[in-house]
């Protein structure tokens, strides 16, 4: 009684099993199916990569896209933050402008100068600066005409006198300078818009 080994070293070429769909091993028609089927495969597998990139790209711009929009949101944030604040330096400059060289040499004054100083340098390291107006030709980008003036000293068009600073952050003017315009002695009256 001879007995079989399951060890497939010990299989002669007789024992092999036989092709499973019945095709002989090596014929053509197999090799050109296999191939076939190869292709279709690497066809697929080409094209889930270039789907895959695809997505990644979409994901990486999303990505920066909201990565922009919140970036734009804060700084429209901190617009309207410093614009909610430029009253209340004005309100101090108004209070130091106002009081009488006494008062500003007591403890209230210099703690008024003290906290109008520390708002200006807030602002300066946020990079808001003065829009220098005095003197300057009227631009209406950066200014807000409030009046025309005659005068002697300023030629016409150029800024005689400002009402209220106006401020910049970068390139961008967050609040205009109000300012009246120098006219013309012989214009004593007349405003830009028509009547006064």
């Amino acid at each position: 009684m001879s007995v079989q080994s399951d060890d497939p070293s010990t299989h002669t070429p007789e024992q092999a099993e036989p092709p499973i769909d019945g095709a002989q091993p090596g014929s053509a028609d197999d090799l050109e199916t296999l191939r076939a089927e190869l292709a279709e495969i690497e066809q697929k597998a080409d094209e889930y990569l270039r789907l895959a990139q695809r997505t990644q790209a979409d994901f990486i711009n999303y990505r920066r896209r909201v990565d922009d929009e919140r970036a734009q949101q804060a700084r429209e944030a901190n617009i309207a933050y410093i614009q909610r604040l430029l009253p209340v330096l004005d309100d101090f400059e108004r209070a130091l402008a106002n009081a009488a060289p006494e008062q500003l040499e007591s403890n209230w004054g210099r703690g008024i100068e003290l906290v109008e100083r520390n708002l200006r340098g807030l602002l300066a390291a946020d990079d808001v600066q003065r829009i220098a107006a005095e003197g300057a030709e009227f631009d209406p980008r950066e200014h807000e005409g409030v009046g025309r003036q005659p005068s002697a000293e300023v030629p016409e068009g150029h800024v005689l006198h400002v009402v209220r600073q106006g401020y910049r952050k970068g390139d961008r003017v967050i609040r205009p300078a109000q300012v009246i315009v120098a006219a013309r002695p012989e214009d004593q009256g007349v405003f830009p818009g028509g009547d006064p």
